[in-house]
């Protein structure tokens, strides 16, 4: 027997990453971390450690959201404030380079400081948390102080919701018509995703993977994440492409996109 399973708390931390969210733990010394791996995953996405680890079971049935940690440093303000001296024309130059719409870095928050392209991150409660910038050789870091979140469109355009990797990725997503959740990375960010899932009210998402074996796994990973929080999950790879936005580059239209990922079935 695997005992009750409870969620950690500021007074009870995980055993494990010590971090007082997220993971949870059972009365006879069984731990479930979502974020120091293990020889024993879970089925919602964490990982077992302790005593008892046997099978795969999904120890937290319900997606329960925590507040989030205001960062010390004000990365909503730094947005606004550039963002309201350094919008188009100035993003033509990175529009051209990238292969996207001018409209479609716009819409999701891009400003330029100097050879810098930036862009706002957001927690799973919709407040900026960070800037991710990217330089013109494609060096991609954050600016000091900023918090890892997912990438947001600024718009709204009413279409499937899809999580794909990179703000790029989300601006192309986007150009398509769709409603992009952007992951700072293929792995992590988990929480922010299923919390910005549920804010927005999305009952099933599209996770697009980068096509490479790290990309696979994380979007795999994700899934069942999304899965444990009950929200529907397909995973699709943009074709033959290395990631949504050379696929966009390609030429690639909406109603391609839609054909070759309807051969995907979902998983509640």
């Amino acid at each position: 027997m695997q005992g009750q399973w409870h969620r950690v708390s500021p007074q009870r931390p995980c055993k494990i990453c010590r971090k007082p969210d997220w993971c949870g733990y059972t009365d006879n010394g069984l731990s479930c971390c979502m974020r120091v791996p293990s020889d024993h995953e879970s089925l919602n996405g964490g990982w077992l450690h302790g005593a008892a680890q046997k099978a795969p079971v999904a120890p937290v049935a319900r997606w329960v959201p925590d507040a989030y940690e205001a960062p010390a440093f004000d990365a909503g303000r730094w947005w606004e404030t550039v963002r309201h001296v350094c919008r188009p024309p100035r993003l033509t130059p990175w529009a051209d380079a990238l292969s996207l719409p001018v409209s479609a870095l716009d819409w999701m928050g891009g400003c330029t400081l100097g050879a810098i392209l930036a862009f706002p991150m957001y927690d799973g409660e919709g407040h900026v948390c960070g800037i991710r910038t990217r330089t013109q050789a494609g060096e991609k870091r954050a600016v000091t102080g900023s918090r890892a979140g997912v990438f947001l469109p600024t718009v709204r355009l009413d279409g499937p919701p899809v999580v794909c990797e990179g703000p790029t990725d989300a601006a192309a997503a986007m150009a398509l018509g769709y409603e992009p959740i952007g992951r700072p990375s293929c792995s992590g960010s988990e929480r922010h995703v299923v919390d910005t899932c549920k804010r927005m009210g999305y009952e099933r998402v599209t996770v697009c993977a980068d096509n490479d074996g790290p990309g696979v796994t994380g979007a795999r990973r994700l899934a069942n994440v999304l899965n444990a929080a009950r929200i529907s999950v397909r995973m699709v790879i943009p074709g033959g492409y290395k990631d949504l936005r050379d696929w966009f580059r390609a030429g690639v239209t909406r109603e391609t996109v839609d054909a070759a990922w309807s051969q995907s079935e979902w998983r509640s």
